[in-house]
């Protein structure tokens, strides 16, 4: 059975990949790769230094050699030295004795500073307390990159994320100059309404093109909330609603679920869609912390029905 699309379905989608963002999730993987070809590559380096001092650790001393060599030559007992008789030693007399005299003398020189194995050893603390060190930096950052990414990609779940189209994506209304632009610091209430229009499931922007050709230009409403449960930004966090005078424009955002909604309430997911974009104004400082939430019109009943036990909900209002 053939599918046919809109020609603005169409222009819609494609402008929305076209423009659309790095996810979130793309963005904390190519961290991770950063941070794991950083870690590799000091670790290497470590490993590298590590194997090195190992090899140098189990090489024999310059002093461990020559004693080596002395301990070789004296223990043989046949080799004698021909040395003058007044000296007391006939030419019988074994090279050993010469070789404990040599060895004592060379205590004696060697008493009074420090002997290279000593001296070895320090540096081999020293350098392995260096190595650990530096290991448990490189463990400690890597813990504290991780926890950063875990608080930086931890929100309230809702068991929805938020698909916001931007206005150039779906609109050709032209916002610039055309509206009073919002203080995000001076925004305290959140206004929910519904269009009391057709609703849409598929080819969502073509039903709004047909809503914008009952107004003079853009959609008097800052965000909508359409079937397919994805969020159209119209006048966004940008300028204020023209929804009706008797709201406090300049503090305010109004939000409107496409559709009917007076006597039965927005599908599930329009309404995780609508926390989901609360949460996303706070997230970015667009919204007030302590916020109040109103529910606005004379026919949405089942919509104050469905937001009077949201947190921050204050009252239904009956404006036109």
């Amino acid at each position: 059975m053939p599918i046919f699309v809109s020609g603005y379905s169409l222009r819609a989608i494609s402008k929305y990949y076209d423009q659309q963002d790095q996810s979130g999730l793309d963005k904390v993987c190519h961290l991770a790769n950063h941070l794991h070809t950083f870690i590799l590559a000091k670790l290497h380096n470590v490993f590298f230094a590590l194997y090195f001092a190992t090899i140098a650790s189990r090489s024999p001393s310059p002093a461990a050699l020559s004693q080596s060599s002395y301990g070789s030559f004296g223990s043989v007992e046949e080799l004698h030295i021909r040395v003058d008789k007044d000296c007391g030693v006939s030419e019988s007399t074994p090279l050993l004795a010469a070789t404990q005299r040599f060895n004592k003398s060379a205590a004696i020189a060697t008493s009074s500073s420090p002997s290279s194995t000593e001296a070895q050893i320090l540096s081999k603390d020293c350098f392995n307390w260096c190595s650990v060190a530096f290991l448990l930096m490189c463990a400690s950052a890597l813990g504290l990159a991780i926890y950063l990414l875990w608080r930086q990609t931890q929100m309230p779940d809702f068991g929805y994320r938020l698909s916001l189209v931007e206005h150039d994506v779906w609109s050709e209304v032209n916002l610039q100059g055309q509206g009073t632009p919002l203080n995000p610091h001076k925004i305290f209430s959140v206004f929910f309404t519904h269009t009391e229009s057709e609703e849409c499931s598929e080819d969502c922007p073509a039903v709004l093109h047909n809503m914008q050709s009952s107004f003079p230009g853009e959609l008097p409403y800052n965000f909508l909330i359409a079937g397919d449960c994805l969020v159209f930004e119209a006048r966004g966090w940008r300028y204020e609603s023209s929804y009706s005078k008797n709201l406090p424009l300049n503090s305010s955002l109004v939000i409107a679920f496409v559709g009917d909604f007076n006597r039965k309430p927005p599908s599930n997911c329009q309404l995780k869609a609508a926390e989901a974009l609360i949460l996303e104004c706070l997230k970015r400082r667009k919204l007030q912390p302590d916020y109040k939430l109103f529910v606005i019109g004379n026919h949405a009943e089942a919509l104050q029905q469905e937001l009077k036990n949201w947190p921050h909900y204050c009252v239904h209002k009956g404006i036109e």
